[in-house]
């Protein structure tokens, strides 16, 4: 089936390349244009794949464009496969698709869809994850029927960056896995239940705010919800900014005012917080020294 692949991220990358490989014809790959942007987790160029491939490379910022709907109209593509991208796609997109459009979501759907799902993940305590391969079949997100999922579990000291490596490669062996089925026009519809859905919000970089006053192990997972390759969690010392990209929660032998720098240790400053401290083990600052005494917030 001639197959047009929508991603702008290394995920998405990966698994166009596993559905190369595990049979499908690639006509067309719809991406972001350069240049990269720093701000975009996972971002990547695809103009090597294209071209190695023999596709058709359309650069949008507006999937539903009517310019971007005509490049891909023009492929004629039997399937369509949506992964690592940003925008909801319309009805019109969803047309342009004889066989079905599909999507993966890193959750085990319908539990959790929307956005942000790694941190939250991370920030909800989940001990078990996955990532769905569903069809699109609407505007709304994460809905369609579900083609198939791989289980991942979530250690308990899981970093954003371990999931996102671990979930990465579930997308790329759910995809050798389902794609060959999706080609030969037997892979499973299994509607989702609404009643069991349930939704994460959008986060942002200024969602990563540290707040001292929390209790240390739950700023813990804060700080390892939202490392790399995410922009970090974040505080201030005066007006100058200090990202914090891994800590762990210690005990402290005397109460101190929240966001205060009690101590210094090898592995680095400890801050009180609400209760109990936090060792700012790896961090990025233009302050200067954090010294004890300091007051960070």
């Amino acid at each position: 089936m001639r197959t047009v692949w929508v991603s702008f991220d290394t995920i998405g990358r990966d698994c166009l390349e596993a559905s190369v490989d595990v049979g499908a014809d690639v006509v067309g790959i719809v991406t972001l244009p350069g240049p990269l942007d720093p701000n975009r987790s996972g971002q990547c160029a695809f103009d090597d794949v294209a071209a190695r491939l023999g596709a058709s490379l359309v650069e949008t910022r507006d999937i539903n464009a009517l310019e971007t709907l005509n490049a891909i109209r023009k492929l004629e593509p039997d399937l369509v496969f949506v992964v690592g991208w940003s925008q909801l796609v319309h009805d019109p997109f969803i047309a342009s698709a004889r066989e079905g459009v599909f999507g993966m979501h890193p959750t085990l759907l319908p539990r959790h869809r929307g956005r942000a799902p790694i941190p939250w993940t991370i920030l909800s305590g989940l001990a078990r994850t996955g990532v769905t391969l569903f069809e699109i079949v609407d505007a709304t997100a994460d809905s369609g029927a579900i083609v198939g999922q791989a289980v991942v579990d979530v250690a308990s000291d899981e970093t954003a960056t371990t999931l996102f490596a671990r979930l990465a490669e579930a997308h790329v062996s759910l995809t050798r896995e389902l794609v060959p089925q999706l080609l030969a026009g037997t892979a499973p519809r299994i509607p989702q239940d609404p009643a069991r859905a349930s939704t994460w919000h959008r986060r942002v970089p200024a969602d990563g705010i540290i707040d001292w006053e929390t209790r240390a192990p739950y700023l813990y997972d804060w700080v390892r919800a939202q490392t790399r390759p995410y922009p970090g969690a974040f505080t201030f010392l005066g007006d100058e900014k200090v990202v914090v990209w891994g800590a762990r929660p210690v005990e402290l032998p005397a109460a101190a005012p929240a966001g205060t720098i009690v101590e210094i240790r090898p592995e680095g400053p400890v801050v009180a917080c609400g209760e109990g401290g936090l060792v700012l083990e790896e961090f990025q600052t233009s302050a200067g020294e954090l010294a004890v005494g300091a007051r960070l917030g």
